[in-house]
């Protein structure tokens, strides 16, 4: 019978895979609360146009809202099929970590985060 995991008994497999559950709670964690920043800088656009306040938040308040909600979507589905993969490079007789696609969703949100700032450095 060959055995799985990386070796070091029940033990480690159970911790490895806590700490993939964990690292997907977390980046699901972060999407929603993406979802609701999103949500609230476009609601906050709305109040901007319903007072008549002329803010860069009023002329982007919206399409940046949105662009803001479906990273979070983006971020948030990403998570299942990083958990997926995960389990199974745990699982497998050799594990060998794959950090290119975590070091690309995090560019992705700097990157995002700098044209945001830089939309509302601009619009004023």
């Amino acid at each position: 019978m060959q055995e799985r995991g990386r070796g070091g008994g029940e033990a480690v497999g159970t911790r490895d895979h806590l700490a993939n559950v964990r690292t997907t709670m977390a980046w699901v964690r972060t999407g929603m609360t993406l979802m609701g920043i999103g949500y609230a800088v476009d609601k906050l656009a709305a109040l901007d146009a319903l007072h008549g306040v002329r803010t860069a938040l009023r002329a982007y308040g919206h399409a940046l809202g949105l662009l803001v909600v479906v990273g979070g979507v983006v971020v948030a589905a990403a998570a299942m099929p990083r958990y997926v993969a995960a389990r199974a490079r745990i699982e497998s007789a050799r594990f060998s970590p794959h950090p290119g696609a975590d070091l690309a969703l995090v560019g992705a949100l700097a990157v995002g985060a700098l044209v945001v700032l830089v939309l509302l450095t601009v619009a004023r």
